[in-house]
């Protein structure tokens, strides 16, 4: 038996199902109407969104990545901003001032202190260099305040005594010579250290006053006594004096061969015209027409000679033996109108 041709069949299969198509448009709608396949896929759109059946809710939309979810601190909680620390407290520098001296008057003891070379004294309330103010003074330390830092920094030191300055009253009143700077003594100052006239020793102490020769009344001038030794001097207390009808002492400052981070002097000027006077260093060095003592006057009048002398004097070396000096002629200026 011949089988149909399969494009005959597939002919007849598109037209059962044209007509299919065509009695189906062609049936009353339940409002008699026809209509088209498109109305009819609108209307029964159109009845499914008018029923009652509950619409499926909408899925939430996922919030969005902030940053991107590679990078490392999208997983990390966001950090409280951290405070800056603060400055560091201002620190003052190293105090500049070191110990210097006294002076010892009728109503107490004044104290200086030194910068370099300047000397300064210093009392309560003081103020140096600007920046640094004296809260206190007693008789081993001085207290400072800082006032750019408000840091309070202490000047410890150990000052000369009163007896090494002025020398205790011998039985008619008077304070007894230390050592004549008188020619006429110069052997017995000598015996003590035994070295005059020895070679490959040191000898005398070669002492000499430098200052102007004359000067005007009522203007300052500045007498120092100067010193060449071949022994350390460690201290020099001496006792000098002058005319109080003449002169007026204005001030006594230790000359630079006592300035020194271990240097320390005292004096007191007295109304007779006798200053006592105590200088040392804990350092010493030899001296070589080294300035040893630096003395102010104010001439009070005019005078054909106004004389200033040391009426004793003992020069200690670094061992404390006794230092022999040569004989010193007083210092003497004409004071003019």
């Amino acid at each position: 038996m011949r089988r149909p041709p399969r494009i005959a069949v597939l002919i007849a299969v598109l037209a059962a199902t044209a007509a299919w198509v065509a009695i189906d448009l062609q049936r009353p709608n339940p409002a008699g109407t026809a209509q088209s396949g498109s109305q009819a896929i609108a209307r029964n759109s159109s009845t499914t969104s008018d029923s009652k059946e509950p619409a499926i809710p909408a899925r939430p939309t996922l919030g969005k990545v902030a940053s991107d979810p590679f990078s490392a601190q999208s997983w990390v909680l966001p950090r409280k901003p951290v405070a800056a620390p603060p400055p560091p407290a201002p620190v003052a520098p190293p105090l500049p001032f070191r110990f210097a001296g006294q002076f010892y008057r009728d109503s107490g003891t004044e104290f200086f202190v030194a910068k370099g070379e300047e000397i300064f004294p210093v009392k309560e309330g003081d103020t140096l260099d600007g920046e640094y103010k004296v809260e206190a003074v007693a008789a081993s330390e001085v207290r400072f305040l800082h006032i750019p830092t408000g840091t309070r920094q202490t000047l410890q030191f150990s000052a000369l005594k009163e007896e090494d300055v002025i020398p205790k009253a011998g039985p008619a009143g008077k304070a007894p010579a230390l050592a004549s700077a008188s020619p006429s003594a110069k052997s017995s100052a000598a015996a003590p250290s035994g070295n005059a006239g020895i070679p490959g020793k040191p000898g005398p102490a070669q002492l000499r006053w430098e200052g102007p020769a004359s000067a005007r009344a009522g203007t300052s001038f500045d007498v120092s006594l100067r010193v060449t030794s071949g022994e350390q001097i460690r201290a020099a207390p001496m006792q000098v004096r002058f005319d109080p009808a003449v002169l007026e002492s204005v001030s006594v400052r230790p000359g630079r061969y006592f300035v020194a981070p271990s240097g320390n002097f005292g004096y007191r000027v007295n109304s007779d015209g006798s200053i006592f006077i105590g200088v040392s260093n804990q350092n010493p060095t030899s001296a070589s027409d080294a300035e040893m003592l630096v003395l102010t006057f104010k001439p009070k009048r005019a005078a054909a000679a106004a004389e200033i002398s040391v009426a004793s004097l003992n020069l200690q070396g670094a061992t404390g033996r006794t230092i022999a000096y040569n004989g010193l002629t007083p210092f003497r200026t004409t004071i003019t109108p």
